[in-house]
């Protein structure tokens, strides 16, 4: 930490609070516009579902183009004008009266938020001094999920005090003071290039391991959590027995726990280089879900969301520290956000899905079979890192040539290269 004299605001601690405050003001403006479409323009289920494509879509449909403008201009460049973009948006929903506006405005704020995540997301390989990639992943992981637990507190607060149109209002300027936060990074250091192709895909894939791992089990993982979403407050009310203060307590406990894990990993950051750490949080985000989701007791519930939140609060470091070191510095704009179009594409697929089969089988029955695939899918990577762990070779201790007349010495060290490259 250092004394007194030597602590400053660094560009970290900057794009951390303007990371924080963005994503404050989008989770808050969803519930707004949810609210607005629910209680003030009375609309049905199909609407809603409408909106969630509206406000997903984007991120899912745009991730390419994002990426490369990302990459080409900067993060801070396309940062500072999706936040504009977003403050324009919220404050246009102060004016829109009927249901077809309100979609069209929603579609808008997706589409600047489709480019300022992965934009934040891609700041820390820009700043000066190139922060290393474990403590950035951890603090943009608190930043993550900071807005889970305010974000929500924001939209009602500001509904119960002042109404939906003062809340637009109050998320605007939240929008607002988190580009500001952009502006005062100052100049950003574009990465120097590293060599890799220009495109992130399907190529990349299957040239990186540990890329492929982190963007599967974020596949498997949203695709999780996109099926929990719309059971939960049924699972509450009809398994629990429970209102839906108990639901909203559920949701804090969550929070509390993806908050702590932020505090876990930057005592114990190295347990982040260990290969298996990845697969090790989706069997522990398993766990936490079948313990949440397999009971009809309260505390229990409590004890496992807990768990789960602090599970999901692991895993996503844990993903972008393997994209950002196994992707090109020069790249990880493209890489970030196909990594927010998978999150993405899993909360807009699986809520029909298990709403469906939920029909049939039964909330529960769905939801532990969803936590028993998220166990086995990091059960089988864990197995995979190891048997690949055994087979790499054990690096071969270099042949020291035998020594050279001191006449020869010189061109031999002019004609060897040396080991980084260079």
């Amino acid at each position: 930490m250092g004394d007194a004299g030597t602590r400053r605001v660094t560009p970290l601690h900057k794009l951390v609070l303007g990371q924080s405050l963005i994503g404050i003001a989008y989770w808050a403006l969803l519930i707004v516009i949810e609210s607005k479409a629910t209680f003030t323009l009375r609309e049905d289920a199909a609407y809603m579902a409408a909106i969630a494509v509206a406000w997903g879509g984007p991120s899912v449909l745009l991730s390419h183009p994002v990426g490369r403008i990302i990459d080409a201009v900067g993060p801070r460049t396309v940062g500072i004008v999706a936040s504009g973009a977003a403050v324009v948006t919220t404050l246009a929903m102060i004016v829109t009266d009927t249901a077809a506006l309100l979609w069209a405005v929603t579609l808008a704020s997706g589409v600047a938020r489709a480019f300022a995540q992965p934009a934040a997301d891609a700041m820390p390989s820009w700043l000066p001094g190139r922060v290393e990639h474990v403590t950035s992943s951890i603090w943009m992981g608190f930043a993550t999920s900071l807005p889970f637990i305010a974000g929500p507190t924001t939209a009602a607060v500001c509904i119960a005090l002042w109404g939906t149109v003062a809340a637009f209002g109050v998320i605007a300027a939240v929008s607002l003071v988190g580009g500001l936060v952009f502006v005062s990074l100052g100049a950003t250091v574009r990465p120097a290039p590293e060599g890799a192709g220009s495109k992130i895909g399907a190529r990349v894939l299957m040239a990186s391991f540990a890329v492929a791992v982190a963007l599967v089990l974020t596949l498997v993982t949203s695709l999780a959590n996109g099926a929990f979403r719309p059971l939960e407050p049924l699972y509450v009310r009809e398994v629990l027995d429970r209102p839906a203060a108990t639901f909203a307590t559920i949701e804090v406990i969550f929070g509390i726990g993806l908050l702590g894990a932020t505090f876990f990993m930057l005592r114990w950051k190295h347990l982040l280089d260990h290969a298996r750490f990845l697969p090790a949080s989706v069997v522990l985000i398993a766990v936490g879900e079948a313990v949440y989701i397999g009971t009809d007791r309260v505390p229990v519930a409590f004890a496992g969301v807990f768990v789960w939140g602090v599970a999901v609060g692991l895993f996503g470091p844990a993903c972008r520290i393997a994209l950002l070191r196994g992707v090109a510095s020069e790249h990880h704009g493209r890489a970030m956000a196909l990594w927010r179009a998978i999150q993405a594409t899993g909360s807009l697929v699986a809520p029909a899905v298990s709403g469906l089969i939920a029909a049939v089988v039964g909330i529960q029955a769905i939801l532990l079979a969803v936590s028993a695939l998220v166990g086995v899918s990091g059960a089988v990577v864990w197995s995979l890192v190891g048997l690949r762990t055994r087979r790499t070779p054990p690096p071969v201790a270099a042949k020291v040539p035998p020594a050279a007349p001191a006449g020869a010495r010189g061109r031999m060290a002019a004609a060897e290269p040396s080991r980084n490259g260079s």
